[in-house]
């Protein structure tokens, strides 16, 4: 009996490798999955068994990083008593000893003219010739969080003119991890008194889930954030700078007169970011909620692993650029912006 024929008139399509080859080309996932398709039974059944093992390797690695978030909760007191010393130099709570500053100087590393140049190819820049140290009555750090926030593009793009006064108030970011059966974070937004709202601060939860994804278990890649919470700001009368008043002029369709009313309509700002979406993510949202879901799951995971740890580094400019892959598009909030010929829009 002749065993290569049968083998190839069971295989499919192995004979023609010449058309293969190109198809695998064109698209070499879906090459592989007809390939796959064509083995004969016994094979698939034993491949069976390697998923089944593969599988059992996801429930390890859902086991570790379990332990892992364990172990950086550990880590995180040693952490936390460093942040507060930060805390306390940048507010000018304690003014940092000789030795506490036996570090560097950033003049070794790039001049102030080297950098003009620099920036010279992009902006027009003019050179800062004051005294460098003639302000020697400022207490702390002035403007830590909001420069730092303001240095990375994508935090830059979310805050607004009317923004910035009330985030000269923000003092200090913390991140609390939460353990428990709702494993996660707090990040924890504190400010100083202020005549824009009440709160002392703001916080924004983000929950884990360790489950392996029973309709996709082997793209686990670990833990992911499946929802957030964020909280109520309390604003003073006039202050809430994430809504504006506008005044709507309608006019009537079959020529009658025309009627202003005013109503309130959502405003671009940084503290819109408190006010989450408040579904989970799953596969029942529609894509708009979906793609708003994930990009502040970024945005809360980039905060809490690169900017509260590495914070001074984003104030200086030294960690601005890589950290994050802020050409997502789907971080832009959509455009809320009403289309009617019939109405007419105008600020209050």
């Amino acid at each position: 009996m002749d065993n290569s024929k049968g083998s190839s008139e069971e295989g499919g399509e192995f004979s023609d490798s010449g058309e293969l080859h190109e198809s695998k080309c064109e698209n070499p996932k879906l090459s592989a999955l007809h390939e796959y398709h064509l083995l004969p039974g016994p094979i698939k059944r034993r491949v069976r068994a390697l998923k089944k093992l593969q599988y059992e390797t996801l429930k390890i690695d859902s086991e570790f990083y379990k332990e892992l978030f364990a172990l950086e909760v550990k880590y995180d007191v040693q952490h936390q008593q460093i942040f507060s010393k930060r805390r306390d130099i940048v507010l000018g709570g304690i003014e940092p000893t000789d030795e506490d500053c036996d570090w560097p100087t950033d003049d070794d590393d790039i001049s102030l003219d080297n950098l003009s140049e620099r920036l010279k190819s992009t902006a027009n820049v003019t050179k800062d010739t004051s005294n460098k140290d003639c302000q020697i009555d400022v207490k702390g750090v002035p403007d830590f969080w909001l420069k730092t926030l303001e240095n990375i593009s994508l935090f830059d793009e979310m805050v607004q003119d009317h923004d910035r006064d009330i985030l000269k108030h923000l003092i200090d970011i913390k991140c609390v991890l939460n353990t428990g059966e709702e494993a996660g974070f707090t990040l924890e937004f504190y400010f100083s008194s202020n005549k824009y709202f009440t709160n002392s601060v703001l916080t924004k939860r983000y929950y884990f889930n360790y489950d392996i994804p029973s309709e996709d278990p082997f793209g686990y890649e670990g833990p992911e954030i499946v929802r957030t919470k964020g909280c109520v700001i309390n604003w003073h009368p006039g202050k809430n700078v994430t809504v504006k008043l506008v005044k709507k002029v309608q006019k009537r369709k079959n020529g009658g007169a025309k009627r202003t009313v005013t109503k309130s309509v959502r405003e671009d700002s940084f503290f819109n970011f408190f006010e989450p979406p408040a579904e989970t993510l799953s596969d029942d949202l529609d894509e708009d909620t979906e793609m708003l879901l994930e990009s502040d799951f970024k945005l809360g995971q980039f905060l809490r692993e690169s900017v509260i740890p590495r914070a001074v580094l984003y104030f200086t400019g030294e960690a601005v650029d890589s950290e994050f892959d802020d050409d997502d598009e789907d971080l832009d909030d959509e455009d809320l912006s009403e289309d009617d010929d019939d109405e007419k829009e105008e600020e209050v």
